[in-house]
């Protein structure tokens, strides 16, 4: 049976996520940016800003010559990994068969799930249905459907920002043929500039181009080039679902060192809560879990504990990593963290006893609060005086292990 794939890419998406969340940004040509703006590059322009020159990766200033409104928005990696995690949890209700290919981009294998294009395309249909539904109006999706995993990601480049096309077998030589070189994922500036020396400048000259020639130029990757031109791909397909998880684990470097141990406290507090959070979303509880503390002179300790009953509950979590680490808190301590590990499906049986029967309801209702509102949405009073600030570089964060 011939493969059924969706390529679905998340439009402008640092830049949406932000104005779903800040009405203040909609409609409004915004560029998300690292922590230091002045030396920093837009990381994601939204449709706005694109619609007025400005390209991903291009510095602040040259954006801010080329559209003077443009705002600029520092960019919050924490909401952007929730959100992410909010729409493979969607993609899971249609298809297990999803490969990520980027924080924003997924493939899905619906072969079995579709039957047919008009069963693909009504797939897709209920999918952006459930983006609008669980993520808001402001944070769209391009959708391609093709025979093959790199057919279906340059179909969907054809049809942004929020289209949606289908690519069937007969229809993949005219839709190559209607691209440039570069159109396709694979061909670089490098690669292309190598092709035009050949004379190879449209996808019609080569699959023209003798194999042989391409495989004495390229190597290996003239087969591929080969194939790419015919709307063939080499690749394995959707290779597997979203990759087990081993362990889920929170760190976070404090603003100040401190030997303080309320402070100290509370911040654990916080990153367990996270931790369980994360774990409950996903359906799973631990039965181990591994505190970290690293001191202001850059030593480090580590030391674990087994649960005699698993969890996934934030208290039973920092109640375990704060005896392990309070015996070593003697010096200045620059880092806290744990990790739960050891992990099995949630048997969702109640307790045996009411006051875990109760905890469990109270965390039930709170993280369907999360699901709808965010992550952040609730805190425990002995958190409040805290704050977890993002530390950037680029768009990676140290908060989550």
């Amino acid at each position: 049976m011939q493969r059924i794939i969706l390529h679905i890419d998340m439009n402008s998406y640092f830049a949406s996520v932000e104005q779903q969340a800040n009405p203040f940004l909609r409609g409004k040509p915004i560029g998300i940016t690292g922590k230091d703006q002045i030396r920093s590059v837009v990381a994601t322009a939204s449709i706005e800003a694109k619609k007025l020159g400005v390209k991903t990766a291009m510095s602040t200033w040259e954006a801010k010559k080329i559209c003077p409104s443009l705002i600029l928005w520092p960019g919050d990696p924490e909401k952007y990994s929730d959100i992410m995690h909010r729409f493979n949890a969607i993609y899971r209700e249609f298809t297990p068969h999803i490969e990520p290919f980027s924080v924003d981009e997924s493939f899905l294998d619906i072969t079995e799930e579709a039957e047919d294009y008009f069963g693909a395309t009504y797939i897709a249909q209920m999918i952006r249905s459930r983006l609008k539904e669980e993520l808001g109006d402001h944070i769209t999706a391009s959708i391609g459907i093709a025979p093959n995993k790199l057919m279906a990601k340059l179909a969907c480049e054809t049809v942004k920002p929020s289209g949606l096309t289908v690519v069937q077998s007969d229809d993949v030589i005219d839709l190559l043929n209607r691209c440039n070189l570069t159109d396709l994922c694979g061909i670089g500036p490098r690669i292309h500039a190598r092709l035009n020396t050949l004379g190879i400048k449209t996808f019609q000259e080569l699959r023209a181009f003798p194999l042989e020639d391409l495989q004495r130029e390229f190597k290996s990757y003239g087969l591929w080039l080969h194939e790419a031109s015919h709307g063939r791909d080499l690749s394995q397909g959707v290779t597997s679902d979203i990759q087990d998880i081993k362990s889920y684990g929170h760190s976070y470097t404090l603003p100040q060192n401190t030997t303080d141990p309320v402070i100290l406290k509370r911040y654990l507090f916080g990153l367990a809560d996270k931790v369980g959070w994360r774990m409950r979303r996903d359906g799973v509880v631990a039965r181990r879990v591994t505190a970290h503390v690293r001191f202001g002179n850059f030593t480090n300790h580590s030391e674990q504990r087994t649960f005699n009953e698993p969890t996934a509950d934030g208290k039973n979590l920092f109640e375990v990593a704060w005896s392990i680490l309070r015996p070593h808190l003697k010096s200045d301590v620059r880092l806290v963290g744990l990790s739960a590990s050891l992990l099995c499906q949630n048997p969702s049986q109640p307790s045996l006893f009411k006051k875990e029967r109760n905890m469990q309801s109270v965390l039930c209702a709170l993280d369907t609060l999360q699901h709808r509102y965010g992550s952040g949405v609730w805190k425990r009073a002995s958190t409040l005086p805290i704050e977890f600030k993002p530390r950037s570089s680029g768009f990676h964060f140290d908060h989550e292990v």
